[in-house]
């Protein structure tokens, strides 16, 4: 049986009622912010922590909570107040289920969670109460199987458990008792080969590392099937175990991890799912002496990580699956100084990350792979003191996390990568509220705080954050009178977010009118009994363009 890990908890039961008004509390808004992008209050719990697993189920976010009525329980959210709710009281009343790593595969979300009559089994969830429920009791008698290292493998789940029968090996489900099978005994008899780390690759299937007979701890393959599961290839071989870690998906159905092959120590190593694709990708540290690795993460083409390397501390390092392309990106904090690289995230094809330096302490930079274009962001927190604990969240383009300043303490920020545009969302109240980013959704991203000693969630619309802010605008007679022919129309812009570079097209019954893209057109027989109107758009650095389209204007026969 499991017990309940350290979570984040507050004494008393009373839920803090706060309505929006409450997040005026503070500093206001700079006045760079969108006024209609503003963070709001989700709920505040009795205890939540988002490193028991979350996940996206289309534009709303599954993750365990305690409020102020049942245990430790499933929620869902869809950023507001009125779309949170608990799905199920797996165990009735003050009784936890402590649902962990849920998992989305297709429209329904897997979790393990604990019942007195199962023990921790897998479960499954399409968002209402109805619809979750046990997948199988694949552990009987209330021993428990502990689901782990849960996995989208195609439309089916992938994990490992412990039947009690066969040890802890590999399984997949389809979301019921009849589709959920063991697919790898790959220690046979009651030994486990204790399979983890399974990474799903573009190719559709996944990567893994477990201990099979006659083999210690290797990279194995599967597509989800029985027929399907197999070694990759035996990097120690014989008993020894090379041990891969931290496999990472890469491009075109291929891997990057760490191993240990016994003469090298441990590096880097890519995989494409075949013995002989399995390959040592560089010795950054010559001789049996091992790399020291971290946050391996796929990042566009490539994975970045931190790493040591002969002389100097743990810096930024990445790789394109080949030797040539693997190697230090750039050494931030020079010398025998570490940049201690954390929170590694792709944010469209850049990689955005905290790093410390004896002149800015721990903010966030960003990387587009070359030295040159590894650059601190901004120094949220100026000077020495640390703006950025992490972690950092995309939501499409643009990234979200927390910073600390002395003037708010620790506050929802969002970034487009520009020094400008990387600001205070708001300064939710007065005093610190330990905001950090938990996951995107749509185009929110949702953060986890403390108000009121109470673990709050908040949504930020960050997609409208940066979205240009614009007019309606309309067109007018030059010179007044009628829209005829031979009459000249100008448009009328309104006012747009400073800074917009506005362009326009006019349009002849909805369709554009070529070689019309001045402020003013002059209306052609062609133009008789039609309807014509004109299109703005308006574009800004770091933000997404807007186009708005005036009221068309019918142009009189005579």
């Amino acid at each position: 049986m499991r017990t309940s890990p350290l979570r984040t908890t507050a004494s008393g039961a009373a839920v803090v009622a706060l309505g929006l008004s409450a997040l005026a509390v503070g500093a206001t808004a700079p006045a760079s912010a969108h006024g209609n992008a503003m963070p709001a209050l989700v709920k505040s719990f009795t205890s939540m922590d988002a490193d028991h697993g979350i996940a996206v189920l289309g534009n709303r976010v599954v993750f365990a909570a305690t409020a102020e009525t049942g245990g430790d329980e499933p929620w869902i959210t869809d950023g507001t107040a009125a779309g949170t709710k608990m799905i199920r009281d797996i165990v009735p009343g003050a009784g936890s289920s402590l649902p962990r790593d849920f998992t989305r595969v297709g429209s329904r979300v897997y979790f393990t969670a604990e019942t007195a009559a199962t023990g921790e089994e897998l479960w499954v969830t399409d968002g209402t109460a109805a619809g979750t429920k046990l997948v199988e009791d694949i552990g009987p008698n209330a021993v428990g199987a502990e689901p782990a290292s849960l996995a989208a493998v195609g439309n089916r789940l992938v994990f490992s458990a412990e039947d009690n029968v066969h040890g802890r090996e590999l399984w997949s489900s389809g979301g019921t008792a009849a589709t959920t099978q063991i697919i790898g005994n790959l220690r046979l008899g009651p030994d486990s080969s204790s399979p983890r780390d399974i990474t799903l690759t573009s190719s559709g299937a996944a990567m893994f590392s477990a201990s099979g007979t006659g083999v210690g701890s290797e990279l194995y393959r599967t597509d989800g099937t029985q027929a399907g599961t197999s070694l990759v290839r035996d990097i120690r071989a014989g008993n020894g175990s090379s041990d891969p870690q931290a496999i990472t998906h890469l491009a075109g159905g291929s891997v990057v991890f760490t191993a240990d092959d016994g003469a090298t120590g441990r590096e880097v190593y890519r995989s494409n799912g075949t013995a002989a694709g399995t390959v040592l990708l560089k010795d950054a540290t010559p001789g049996p002496s091992s790399t020291t690795h971290a946050q391996l993460t796929k990042v566009g083409n490539k994975v970045f990580y931190s790493a040591t390397w002969p002389g100097d501390d743990a810096e930024l390092f990445a790789t394109d699956g080949t030797a040539s392309g693997t190697g230090l990106v750039k050494d931030i904090a020079p010398g025998d100084q570490s940049s201690f690289i954390d929170s590694l995230t792709d944010v469209a094809g850049t990689a955005y990350f905290t790093a410390v330096t004896p002149a800015h302490g721990r903010e966030v930079w960003a990387s587009n792979g070359t030295a040159a274009g590894t650059r601190l962001v901004r120094d949220t927190s100026p000077g020495v003191a640390s703006g950025l604990q992490g972690p950092i969240v995309a939501n499409g383009r643009f990234a979200a996390f927390g910073a600390t300043t002395p003037a708010t303490g620790r506050e929802p920020w969002v970034s487009n990568g520009l020094t400008t545009g990387t600001t205070l969302v708001r300064d939710t109240r007065s005093g610190n509220s330990q905001m950090q980013a938990v996951t995107s959704f749509g185009g929110k991203v949702l953060y986890a705080g403390m108000v009121e000693a109470k673990p709050t969630l908040f949504s930020v619309d960050v997609q409208h954050y940066f979205t240009v802010d614009s007019a309606k605008p309309r067109t007018k007679v030059v010179k007044g009178g009628k829209a005829r022919v031979g009459k000249r129309l100008k448009v009328v812009t309104g006012t747009w977010e400073k800074g917009a570079k506005l362009t326009v097209r006019w349009l002849r019954a909805g369709k554009p009118i070529p070689g019309a893209t001045k402020l003013a057109y002059k209306l052609t027989r062609k133009d008789r009994g039609k309807r014509v109107s004109v299109r703005v758009t308006g574009s800004l650095a770091g933000h997404n363009a807007v186009t708005a389209t005036s009221a068309p204007r019918k142009v009189k026969r005579s």
